[in-house]
């Protein structure tokens, strides 16, 4: 992932988030079943908040890009929806 987030954006940076993720995720970089990045390290490398972070997810979640696994993280699921 190389985009970097738009502080100055009309975009909320949620949406921005959600969106690099979705082009990784539909470039390949993360292919079916692989573990997505932690809300964390997502916060550390894009320098966004916690929150931020988990609203992209679940964005992403709701367009069927990614599914919670319980004590795992988040992964991008076997078949998209």
């Amino acid at each position: 992932m190389t985009a970097e987030i738009d502080p100055m954006s009309p975009v909320p940076r949620y949406r921005q988030l959600s969106a690099i993720l979705r082009a990784a995720i539909e470039a390949g970089e993360y292919p079916p079943g692989s573990r997505l990045p932690s809300e964390k390290t997502l916060t550390q490398t894009h320098g966004v908040a916690r929150e931020t972070a988990s609203k992209a997810m679940d964005a992403l979640a709701a367009d069927g890009l990614a599914v919670m696994v319980p004590g795992i993280g988040w992964h991008v699921p076997l078949e998209s929806s």
